[in-house]
């Protein structure tokens, strides 16, 4: 009698090895997506909290506080305009105002600074991130205004879209 494995057995056993590899598969492929999501999240809030930790670096070296909304003039103090305007105390030679906005023309919103007087803005988020909304407040107060709240809301785009809420207040140093 010979001995060996029959066609049939053959069969089973390549078919039960087939069906154990597409799964296999499916879940290294699923994992691998699920990898890159978090590496895109987590470029996105790095360059959010970035952006953040730049305006409160800044805003702790200055004063005079004020926001606005729009294009129209800033006031000293605001519930929540989308710029912001200070004058920064780091070069103590000159006082440099110092302006913050939220600009969404394009479809894609931004943090924009813009430096000196001059309204020339660059952005401070990059395109990976949406933001939605940048809420500024400056509470009022007798004499200088040395407080601002920052509110920042956007999501990451993507097959998924992850949502992202982001809030700080800053008391200036001076």
């Amino acid at each position: 009698m010979k001995r060996g494995f029959t066609l049939i057995e053959i069969m089973v056993a390549v078919s039960i090895f087939a069906i154990v590899a597409v799964i296999t598969t499916g879940a290294l492929v699923t994992a691998s997506e699920v990898n890159r999501k978090a590496q895109a999240i987590k470029i996105a809030m790095d360059n959010v909290s970035f952006a953040m930790d730049s305006m409160v670096f800044n805003l702790r070296e200055g004063g005079d506080f004020g926001c606005g909304t729009g294009s129209a003039n800033l006031l000293d103090n605001c519930n929540g305009g989308d710029h912001l305007v200070f004058r920064s105390k780091r070069n103590n030679a000159n006082d440099e105002i110092i302006r913050y906005r939220f600009e969404d023309s394009t479809g894609l919103g931004k943090i924009q600074i813009a430096r000196g007087g001059v309204a020339d803005y660059t952005d401070i988020t990059s395109t990976e991130v949406d933001i939605e909304d940048v809420r500024f407040y400056v509470p009022s107060s007798a004499g200088r205004k040395t407080k601002a709240v920052i509110v920042i809301k956007g999501q990451v785009p993507g097959k998924t879209t992850t949502e992202f809420n982001l809030q700080t207040t800053v008391k200036a140093n001076y």
